[in-house]
């Protein structure tokens, strides 16, 4: 194939171009000399195949160029296909049929293709393994493609080549892997930070060496402890302390370090940034585990990225003296912060960094952390993971009353963020007490509070002025929300306590008594809101100061009137960025909800939860089983209480001739079982009337009458089969089913 493309570029020159087709001509195009010698030597491979659409082009074929481009991908070519044909073409190529746009899409495709495949291969642990093993080959050549490979591959080679830094027989390959690190530059660093979790002095000393080589400036938080630990093997110390040499001059005393490192860690969680971005900007963390592979990546907020580095600095500050019990104490708590950051706020606590911390101080401390994070905003996320922890432990202690008053466990069943109470509510389940316990009530309050979900999508909205109203909530329905709109303080507060799912609330500046600014602090003093995020829309001269004004509190935003649905999205992902983890969607809270009535339904069935008394709750109760999401479950429930309340709902509500047809079978059904279980509790007039139901059905189908029927079999079995609607007997009857 080779001799042939040469060939035709000789022809080529020869014929100089092709010959220009007369104007107004519409015949299809002349084959030249060049062109029918290549198509006669029938390119297959996907190398000849994207040599040949190349060489169409310059041809003046660019219908012969996509044909051949669509064939290389009509034919599926396999990875290393392709890797081979980027080896022999170059990049050159590739982005020239990346860009001509006489040649879309087909050679977007086959671009892409190709780097997919490139990128997949680099990443790859055994090419990059093999690339290492190559830097000790006696061949340049080999050791010069070796190193451009981990080069292109960036942060993903930095694991191949730390180990190899750390541990190579072969001063050669040391020397080369350091080499090519450097040359990574600030690539390098996240997965260097990374390998500082290792337990292997080698790794940890590498790593250190390595950052200290590159003068990382920004790395001189995770230097300074290490280099001054006690319990650090020598070399790890040693290494530590030639990397602050390295970069600041001068090596560091203990004391400095521990002054630095606090100071560092108090303003991390005071609120300043750990690194630099905007509301959307997110890093690279990299973890190490012992268990290969080692390095991993996960892509973080920059506040996710922030609580995983202070979580560091108070591990490195907690090693410098074990015996100092609020290092410890500050250790345990950031990293309890650092799980939810890292895995989400559903991550398990066993086996982390956490647990560990956790286990060492005890239940007590943790319980103590507990306490001290349900009061700080910034430590929402150590309050979670404590309440998970607790939970896993499986020891009812944890719900033990402190000075009379309830455990920290249980006040996390009434705290105002969702995420914090659904932690603590599964962690009570888990323990699954079978004795009062104070605080108890709390539980159900919470339960109800998640059963009340309806899975939408709701936004709230505050303005005097209908027609501003009016157009964003036009809007924010084309966005998928339900709309509540307001126009004074009360109707503003009704609406955004009614329901757990209100994600957004948005408030004019023009509201008055009380103005913006005053029900923003209301909201977010309210343990139902508190964590709602609100966005104040004020005049455009006054943005700025309204900027400003809410600049300390971390769920309120100042925003200028969105005039498109693209503005007002861009505002929106601002809002929930507030939230960060503690964002919970739509889909979640609906299986909170069916959890939750699951969970209600258990505690009512069984005779060793009745301290939980949830005839206190029965109205509550009665009222979720208007909502189809969460009528079955509450048939349920209503069915286990088999009080009046109950009874009269379920009733009511397989009375309701609009309810489809399964519903109210459903609810007859459940108040059958309901007056097996504790007998009739209806009130006389309650049984007259459904005897008047009864006898105005003739005009409804016959399901309906069966179903009317089967109620009115219910109370008639449980009165002795007597005829409640007979005036006469019906005294009489119902003080013999009193009795």
């Amino acid at each position: 194939m080779r001799s042939l493309f040469t060939t035709c570029w000789i022809l080529l020159a020869a014929a100089g171009t092709v010959a220009a087709q007369a104007p107004g001509e519409a015949a299809a195009p002349v084959d030249s000399p060049a062109v029918a010698a290549i198509r006669e030597a029938n390119p297959t491979t996907p190398l000849e195949l994207a040599e040949t659409a190349g060489l169409m082009v310059d041809l003046g074929r660019v219908d012969l160029a996509i044909e051949y481009l669509n064939k290389l991908l009509s034919d599926k070519p396999s990875d290393d296909d392709l890797v081979k044909m980027q080896a022999k073409l170059g990049s050159g190529p590739l982005i020239r049929l990346q860009t001509l746009p006489e040649l879309q899409p087909a050679g977007t495709e086959v671009a892409k293709l190709v780097f997919a495949a490139v990128e997949k291969l680099t990443r790859n642990p055994a090419f990059l393994q093999a690339q290492v093993d190559a830097l000790a080959s006696s061949d340049d050549v080999a050791v010069r493609r070796a190193s451009i490979a981990l080069r292109g591959a960036g942060a993903a080679a930095i694991e191949p080549l730390l180990l190899a830094y750390a541990g190579s027989d072969n001063p050669a390959t040391r020397d080369a892997a350091l080499k090519i690190i450097l040359q990574l530059g600030q690539d390098a660093e996240a997965p260097l930070w990374g390998a500082l979790d290792s337990t292997d002095p080698s790794i940890k000393a590498a790593a250190l060496s390595a950052l200290g080589a590159l003068r990382s400036t920004r790395s001189l938080d995770v230097l300074v402890g290490p280099a001054v630990a006690a319990d650090e093997a020598p070399e790890v110390r040693r290494a530590a302390s030639k990397a602050v040499v390295d970069i600041v001059g001068e090596p560091a005393s203990t004391s400095d370090v521990e002054k630095f490192l606090t100071k560092r860690i108090e303003r991390y969680l005071a609120g300043e940034p750990v690194f630099a971005g905007g509301p959307f900007a997110e890093l690279d963390v990299w973890t190490w585990s012992d268990a290969a592979p080692h390095l991993t990546k996960k892509t973080l907020s920059m506040a996710d990225a922030s609580t995983v580095w202070t979580a560091h600095l108070a591990r490195d500050l907690a090693a410098i003296d074990p015996q100092n019990p609020q290092n410890a104490r500050l250790r345990m708590v950031t990293a309890l912060q650092s799980v939810i950051a890292l895995d989400g706020p559903n991550a398990e606590i066993k086996g982390t960094p956490a647990d560990a911390a956790a286990q060492q101080l005890g239940a007590a401390s943790v319980a103590e952390a507990l306490d001290y994070a349900l009061t700080h905003p910034r430590m929402t996320m150590a309050a979670i993971a404590a309440c998970r922890w607790l939970g896993e432990q499986g020891d009812l202690a944890a719900l033990a009353p402190r000075n009379g008053q309830p455990s920290a466990l249980a006040a996390a069943l009434s705290h105002g963020a969702y995420r914090v109470k659904a932690a603590a509510a599964d962690a009570v389940l888990a323990l699954n007490p079978t004795s009062p316990y104070p605080g108890s009530s709390a539980l159900i309050e919470a339960l109800l509070s998640f059963a009340k979900t309806s899975g939408e999508r709701i936004a709230v909205i505050a303005d005097p002025d209908s027609t501003r109203a009016q157009e964003l909530a036009g809007r924010l329905t084309e966005l998928g929300y339900t709309v509540l709109t307001r126009r004074g303080r009360r109707e503003l507060f009704d609406a955004a306590y009614s329901t757990p799912d209100v994600e957004l609330i948005f408030i004019s500046d023009a509201v008055d008594r009380p103005g913006a600014f005053e029900m923003v602090q209301i909201l977010h003093h309210d343990k139902r809101t508190a964590n709602t995020p609100v966005g104040v829309i004020p005049w455009i001269e006054d943005y700025s100061r309204w900027q400003v004004r809410l600049t300390d509190d971390p769920y309120a935003l100042a925003l200028i009137r969105a005039h498109d649905a693209e503005g007002l999205t861009g505002q929106i992902q601002q809002m929930y960025a507030q939230q960060g983890r503690l964002l919970v969607d739509a889909n979640e809270r609906e299986a909170r909800g069916d959890r939750a009535l699951d969970s209600l339904a258990a505690l009512a069935a069984e005779p060793k939860y009745k301290f939980y008394d949830l005839l206190l709750y029965e109205a509550e109760i009665a009222d979720l089983i208007r909502d189809p999401a969460s009528m079955e479950a509450a048939a349920a429930l209503l069915s286990n209480l088999a009080t009046p309340v109950a009874q009269s709902a379920l009733v009511e509500t397989a009375s309701e001739v609009v309810r489809p047809l399964v519903e109210r079978q459903m609810c007859a059904k459940a108040f059958a079982d309901a007056v097996q279980r504790k007998g009739l509790q209806l009130t006389r007039e309650q049984i007259l009337r459904q005897y008047d139901r009864y006898n105005a059905s003739e005009i409804y189908d016959r399901e309906t009458q069966q179903v009317l029927a089967s109620l009115l079999d219910t109370m008639e079995a449980s009165a002795k089969g007597v005829r409640l609607d007979q005036p006469g007997l019906v005294q009489p009857v119902m003080e013999e089913v009193e009795k």
